[in-house]
């Protein structure tokens, strides 16, 4: 059950984090349709929201049954599935567009962004235990030993509760930058911010103008509080963060004849 005793904490994390990403989409519900005057408007975030949730229900029933979705959601013995191989999907793309956004930019914005890209591509290689799912290589025996799931990684050398705290803070810390960048911050970036600023702007820009942004980046930060979503929680954030890069990389507009004439 959801709420035994040892799931106490995650559970009220959990719960805390429901509300407060609640109250979010409350507040973008109500100033999207103008008041509940056109809920037509909202019907984006109703679908997306249903099919999240549908989703999180299927990972109970995985989680709670002896794990008989492990091709949608992997398992804890073998790190395959659905939701695996999209992460991974997901991870190469963000590594792909960093590249192209260090590439493209200089000074402090191009080595966020080439970390970035070793980042993004060093989880994916972590994901699919550096090619082995593929290439179905045997781990190397002194590996294999210390390896809670028998492959080439590293991620799983220690205890896989120690990632239930580091997810939590994860989904807490988006939580907060989401209401702060969707709430807040108002005004668009510009080439002359500084690229944690020019981060927050464009999150902004984007939880606003995407019609599955927010409902996706508040969901996977609930998700995230609760080791029976672990899975379909990376793939819903990693889904979020690459639509987010892709926002990142969309070219800048041109200023209108008008405006130009002001400048």
């Amino acid at each position: 059950m959801l709420g035994t005793i040892e799931h106490i904490g995650p559970l009220a994390s959990f719960a805390a984090a429901a509300l407060f990403a609640g109250f979010i989409l409350l507040r973008a519900v109500w100033l999207t349709t103008d008041g509940l005057r056109h809920v037509w408007r909202a019907t984006p975030v109703f679908i997306a929201g249903g099919l999240m949730a549908a989703g999180a229900a299927l990972s109970i029933v995985h989680n709670r049954t002896g794990e008989p979705l492990g091709w949608l959601f992997g398992s804890e013995a073998v790190d395959f599935g659905v939701s695996e191989y999209g992460i991974v999907a997901a991870l190469i793309g963000i590594a792909g567009i960093s590249l192209v956004l260090a590439c493209r930019l200089g000074g402090l914005a191009r080595l966020f962004f080439l970390l970035c890209t070793i980042g993004a591509f060093v989880i994916a290689g972590e994901e699919m235990s550096w090619g082995q799912w593929i290439f179905h290589w045997a781990t190397p025996e002194p590996l294999a030993a210390v390896n809670l799931q028998n492959e080439t990684n590293l991620h799983n050398l220690v205890d896989p509760r120690i990632y239930d705290v580091i997810y939590a803070a994860i989904g807490w810390s988006t939580l907060t930058i989401a209401m702060i960048a969707y709430g807040f911050i108002q005004r668009p970036s510009s080439g002359s911010d500084f690229i944690l600023l020019k981060l927050l702007r464009d999150a902004g820009s984007w939880l606003r103008e995407s019609r599955y942004g927010l409902i996706l980046t508040v969901g996977a930060a609930v998700l995230l509080q609760h080791e029976l979503f672990e899975e379909y929680a990376e793939f819903v954030f990693g889904f979020a963060a690459f639509l987010f890069f892709l926002h990142l990389n969309k070219p800048a507009e041109k200023p209108a004849a008008k405006d130009m004439a002001y400048a």
